[in-house]
């Protein structure tokens, strides 16, 4: 790991020197903005996994609501129970300037070669309550297939009730403004296809995409190296749900679609995975040597648990400048046992069953230069 991150600096500069070297550059920019809505539900209460309807009626913990005895030993006290739903959903915005240095490498004559090129990536986002900065080299030796490695720093600061990063100290999301620096490091394989590369014609682009990616994410406080029990403290990061770990994890994204020579120039289906890695998946997994489902002994918070999030996809080009993709996206989500569902601490819940919701509508508007 430390190797990795001393070599990736190396391997970003020496890129962005190449580019701006070599003969037969492109340079792309464009700025755009992004927006999302997420549809509200109250997180599986009175279910058994299954498909969670719309809900925009918080539940509250209901008189009395304590923790499981056997499984933690104490009760809460009102402050440490949670509602399930917020009654109006949330909101993400942010904006984004990017700029792209594209250049020959290792091209040939033949079909597969010809089109050969690295870029470098070269990205700068700043949301209502984070500020942060990316770049990563892309390579592709053949048509079909293209490897990306890169890194991502930035923080953010408290804003009325929207909150950039923090640490999630036993449920609670510490609000200090700029607590620290958020990092990533990552590394991806893109497999890709289109069916009009062997079948030409403008009506016969049936393409697909594969990508793996391994990342490295890091926060700088010390609550997110040891939350005082020897493992990482959760943290939030762009006001998410706080359950982000120092460490690994793998991230799948998956596209199935059709592109055609109009406004809407593109359909298609998309589906992303992500779970934790090494030592963070072994935290708290979802089923225990016996599969009682009673207590967190057994059955935990489901370190190990892959989120699967779904949905179409819609692109409209109105020209060379001015486009606007359109997602609406289902996600799959760890549905809590009755006894632990309101218990405001995510590592205090037991999973109990997987549930698919209503997840979100996102915007994403890009002008090129």
């Amino acid at each position: 790991m430390k190797l990795y991150r001393k070599a990736l600096p190396i391997l970003l500069f020496a890129g962005v020197l190449f580019s701006l070297s070599a003969e037969g550059i492109e340079h792309t920019t464009s700025i755009g903005a992004e927006f999302a809505y997420y549809f509200d539900n109250n997180q599986g209460w009175g279910q058994d996994g299954g498909f969670l309807p719309l809900s925009y009626s918080p539940v509250s913990a209901p008189v009395g609501f304590s923790y499981a005895a056997d499984d933690y030993g104490a009760t809460l006290t009102q402050d440490e129970k949670r509602t399930l739903g917020s009654g109006w959903g949330s909101v993400e915005l942010q904006t984004y300037l990017k700029h792209r240095i594209k250049l020959p490498f290792l091209q040939g004559d033949n079909a597969l070669i010809a089109d050969n090129n690295a870029t470098v990536n070269l990205d700068l986002y700043v949301a209502p309550v984070a500020l942060y900065g990316r770049a990563s080299v892309t390579i592709t030796p053949i048509a079909f297939l293209n490897f990306n490695i890169g890194g991502l720093i930035g923080t953010g600061w408290n804003a009325a009730i929207f909150n950039g990063v923090g640490d999630n100290v036993n449920g609670q999301i510490m609000t200090d403004s700029f607590p620290g620096a958020v990092t990533e490091l990552f590394s991806s394989a893109t497999f890709q296809f289109d069916l009009a590369a062997l079948v030409p014609g403008e009506w016969n682009h049936v393409v697909t995409q594969i990508n793996g990616k391994f990342k490295y994410s890091w926060f700088s406080s010390d609550h997110a190296q040891d939350d005082g029990t020897g493992n990482p403290g959760p943290w939030q990061w762009l006001a998410d749900d706080g359950e982000n770990l120092n460490g690994w994890e793998y991230e799948g994204t998956y596209f199935l679609g059709y592109q055609m020579p109009l406004v809407i120039d593109t359909v298609g289906f998309l589906v992303e995975t992500s779970q934790f890695l090494g030592s963070n998946s072994l935290l708290s997994p979802m089923a225990g040597p016996d599969g009682d489902v009673s207590t967190t002994a057994d059955n935990g918070w489901g370190s190990d648990f892959i989120a699967v999030t779904f949905g179409p996809l819609m692109n409209f080009s109105f020209n060379d400048h001015h486009s606007l993709a359109v997602l609406v996206q289902f996600k799959t989500g760890r549905d809590y046992t009755d006894d632990t569902i309101f218990n405001e601490y995510y590592q205090n819940r037991a999973y109990e069953a997987t549930y698919t919701k209503f997840h979100r509508i996102a915007l994403a508007y890009n002008y090129k230069f």
